[in-house]
Parts: C-alpha cells; sequence; structure tokens
C-alpha cells in the first residue's frame, strides 16, 4: 500500500474516452483478432517513474482496437491489470543473483513467444545505467521469431565508454522502429544509423488525457520535495528554511517516489526544523495514481526524479528539478523551463528558483498537448502491432 499518515487520495479514475486535440487517432490494428504486444522496461522494481510508463502503456494500447498489452514484470500496482509474470515467479523477480537472472530471462522469452511484437518502453533503456545483455536478448529474440521489436519513448545515451557506445550502436540498428524523448537522443540515434528518429516526447506527456487527478477540497498550498541523492540535501534544506521563514506555503510533504527515495527524504524531513509549516510523509507503495494525484495538486515541486518533474509540469504544478543527469537538463532545455541545469547548482540559486515559482502569477496552462501525444502514442503502438506494415512518422513531422 500506500504509505500515508493523512487520508489518502480517492481511488483511481481514467478519462481515456477524451477526445480532441491536435488530430484524432487512427490507429487500428490489423483484422479483428486480438494482436499481443509484450513491452519491456525497468519494470517491477517499485520506482514510480518506471510503474508509470507501464500504466500509460497500458492504457494507450487499449484504446488501439484489438492490440493486448503485456506489461512484463510488472509490479503489484493497482492500475498495472495487464502485467505478464509467470506462474510463481513474481516473488522472484527482483531477486539478485542467478536465480533471479533465470526467472526474468525465462520471462522475456515466454513474453516473446506470447506476443507479435515487441516494444522497449519509457525511460533509459540505452543508456548509461542499462542493461546491454537484456537489450540484446530481446533483439535476437525477435529477430529469431521473426517478431517487429520498436522502441517508444526511450533515451538512447550518454555512454561511459566508446565500446559501451559500439555494442548499443549494434542493438539500435536491429530495431527498425524508434521513436525517442528527447533531442539528445535524436541526435545520436541519428549519428549512429545515418537516420534521425522521431522525437514523440516522454509518454508522461500523454497523462492528462488518460487520468484525470482527484483534487483534496482544500485551500492550503502545499511544498512536495522528493528527493533520493544526498548530494541536494543542504540545498533542499536551505530552500525550506527560506520557504518556511515566508510562509510561503502551508505544509511541506516529503515524497518517496522509490526505494532509493525513502532514506534520503526521511533523513531531509528529520533535519527540517519548521517553524510555520506543517510536515507530512508519503511512501509510494500500490498505487500510480494516487502519487499523480498529490504531484498534480501541489503549489510546487522540488525533487530530484524526473518524472516527479515531468508529471508535475503537465498538469501546470511549476517545479524545480535538481539535474544530476543529462536527461533531466535535457528535459528542462527541451521544455524551455526556468531552473539551473548543473548538476549541483548553487544553494542560493535554487532558493531564489523556487521563490520565484511560488510567488510568480499563473494567467494561463502552459501544456495542452496531451491528447495529441496520446494519439501519436497509439498510432505507433498498433503499427507496430502490425509490423510497421503502417506508416509510422518521420521526425520532421511531429511538432515539439
Amino acid at each position: 500500500m500506500n504509505d500515508f499518515d493523512v487520508a489518502a487520495p480517492a481511488a483511481a479514475q481514467s478519462n481515456g474516452c477524451n477526445k480532441g486535440g491536435r488530430g484524432r487517432s487512427t490507429a487500428r490494428a490489423s483484422g479483428s483478432r486480438t494482436t499481443r504486444i509484450a513491452f519491456f522496461g525497468f519494470y517491477g522494481r517499485r520506482n514510480f517513474g518506471d510503474d508509470l510508463f507501464g500504466y500509460l502503456l497500458q492504457s494507450i494500447s487499449l484504446r488501439a482496437r484489438g492490440i493486448e498489452p503485456l506489461i512484463v514484470g510488472a509490479s503489484p500496482a493497482q492500475e498495472l491489470t495487464h502485467s505478464f509474470h509467470l506462474p510463481g515467479a513474481r516473488s522472484l523477480w527482483m531477486r539478485r543473483g542467478g536465480v533471479g537472472a533465470a526467472v526474468r530471462s525465462v520471462t522475456y522469452v515466454a513474453a516473446m513467444l506470447s506476443a507479435r511484437a515487441a516494444i522497449f518502453g519509457g525511460g533509459s533503456l540505452f543508456g548509461a545505467n542499462a542493461s546491454l545483455s537484456f537489450a540484446k536478448l530481446i533483439v535476437r529474440l525477435g529477430r529469431r521469431l521473426s517478431k517487429p521489436v520498436a522502441a517508444l519513448g526511450v533515451s538512447v545515451g550518454p555512454f561511459a565508454s566508446v565500446e559501451r557506445r559500439s555494442a548499443f550502436e549494434a542493438v539500435l540498428r536491429d530495431i527498425p522502429y524508434v521513436a525517442v524523448r528527447d533531442e539528445a537522443s535524436v541526435r545520436l540515434v541519428a549519428e549512429v544509423t545515418g537516420s534521425a528518429p522521431v522525437n514523440l516526447r516522454d509518454l508522461a506527456f500523454a497523462l492528462p488525457a488518460i487520468y484525470t487527478p482527484k483534487r483534496r477540497p482544500s485551500d492550503r498550498r502545499t511544498l512536495i520535495v522528493s528527493i533520493h541523492l544526498r548530494q541536494y540535501t543542504d540545498a533542499v534544506l536551505a530552500i525550506l528554511a527560506y520557504v518556511d521563514s515566508q510562509r510561503l506555503v502551508d505544509e511541506v510533504l516529503f515524497v518517496s517516489l522509490d526505494e532509493e527515495s525513502v532514506a534520503v527524504t526521511g533523513d531531509i524531513a528529520r533535519l527540517f526544523s519548521p517553524s510555520n509549516v506543517s510536515v507530512e510523509r508519503f511512501r509510494y507503495g500500490d498505487s500510480i495514481t494516487a502519487v499523480v494525484d498529490l504531484l498534480a495538486a501541489a503549489a510546487c515541486v522540488v525533487t530530484s526524479k524526473l518524472h516527479g518533474a515531468i508529471v508535475s509540469f503537465v498538469y501546470d504544478v511549476p517545479t524545480m528539478l535538481f539535474c544530476y543527469q543529462p536527461k533531466c537538463a535535457e528535459f528542462l532545455r527541451d521544455n524551455a523551463l526556468p531552473g539551473p541545469h548543473e548538476p549541483l547548482p548553487v544553494e542560493d540559486v535554487c532558493v531564489d528558483h523556487v521563490a520565484r515559482l511560488l510567488t510568480q502569477e499563473t494567467t494561463k496552462a502552459r501544456y495542452g498537448d496531451a491528447e495529441w501525444y496520446r494519439d501519436r502514442f497509439t498510432d505507433f503502438i498498433a503499427d507496430a502491432g502490425n509490423g510497421g506494415h503502417a506508416r509510422l512518422p518521420l521526425s520532421d513531422e511531429v511538432v515539439g
């Protein structure tokens, strides 16, 4: 369960039937039979961002008539109703060592045998911390089983060595349908393959067209803090001290979005001695949309988690994002968002930035493209399920 010591948000509700946007999706699976698509990613690790990918891919796939998504290795979050695990293997999914590796490998093979196509779905699946053996396995299975393999909403690079880059280049050349999520990945894939991939942005850009947050009736202003790296402790404490002294919010909510965040966010909460604001804590557990509800209702979010920032952005919540990896700075640049881009910004800069976010007047919503992205993702998934027979978009056809 999600751990929250005040009333939890209301139950999830989908609004996947919304219409409109820049264009209506025309995606359709061929014929009347069900087409199974296996989605592969960093699922099952109880990480909010990766679980969110599973939820989005599942929801978007179900819009395309005849598509049945298989979210391979998905966590037991209550929204993930189309997870794929072998009987009795879920409890061993994250086991370390040979047993866990064997369970995951056998599950990947079983999923590929069960599906018509495979999609690497969401996240840094071809980057610094990605598993090369995992990527090779899926691509090789696709080739051997004559099943198309695609990648949607992924980052490519940066790579720690020339050897690692060369190995991932070979994998990417065997994936004919690639849609990345940032301009840095466009450039890198173009260098590797000689052809620029489409940049459809992050999967979470479609979230408001899929889910309408439940907002607790309250006039209290909440600052959410979600930090997973200790290097930001002093800067966050400086932000909190200023916000508290100036009474810029009524409460501070410390949110842990993954296991890494629990200890760090907890330590920051214990070191913070408020004079004017109340303090609560929340830990992500078994509900993805409960976290979305909290982020969407905040006055401001201070986070080192990319998807804490992206979810806030698509619901027009101002955000301070600590750019511990290039993907975070890429998100800010690609979307012309304010804030420091360096990995260790000066404390005063962070304080000034959050102060401006909390005191600026918002005259109109910044984000309104969710339905357009949802429809483009739907088209991509349906076309990949058809083996790429329908025309996938070219990079110059996408308006960012």
